[in-house]
């Protein structure tokens, strides 16, 4: 079963995120996607977001309260209803970006766990990412972070 696609549609209808917000969702969500939250994730996180259009303008602190703001998010419905309520809430023109940080916060502690790929596959799903697309930002992430 994808458990990206299951969503509580009530859960989901009470929140919808900025687009901002939807795309800092979607890095939390990479972030948490193998159960462990490192401090390199992340402090990557902050930085890939600092750097994406929808962010310019942002002060680090308000990024940072954001990403908080996430997190709590995440620990109260969890990272599946996370994932859809941000995919909801994105715009088409911004998905392949918000797969793009995904995927460079997979990769950043040089790991590709199991739990991990089911995310990224199961992401690439939910917001309708071409697998070719997908497969050449992979192929481009493995290669900057040397996952082996």
């Amino acid at each position: 079963m994808n458990l990206l696609k299951k969503k509580d549609p009530t859960r989901a209808k009470r929140t919808s995120f900025s687009q901002a917000e939807a795309m800092a969702a979607i890095a939390v969500a990479a972030v948490a996607a193998d159960g462990k939250i490192l401090e390199v994730e992340t402090e990557r996180s902050l930085w890939l977001l600092s750097q994406e259009e929808l962010f310019k303008g942002y002060s680090e602190p308000k990024i940072i309260k954001i990403v908080e703001k996430l997190f709590n998010i995440l620990n109260h419905k969890g990272l599946n209803n996370l994932v859809a309520i941000a995919n909801e809430s994105l715009q088409s023109k911004y998905k392949e970006t918000a797969f793009r940080v995904a995927t460079d916060l997979v990769f950043v502690d040089g790991e590709f766990s199991g739990s991990e790929q089911v995310f990224l596959k199961n992401l690439r799903e939910v917001l309708d990412i071409p697998v070719e697309t997908a497969g050449a930002i992979l192929d481009a992430k493995i290669e900057e972070h040397k996952v082996v």
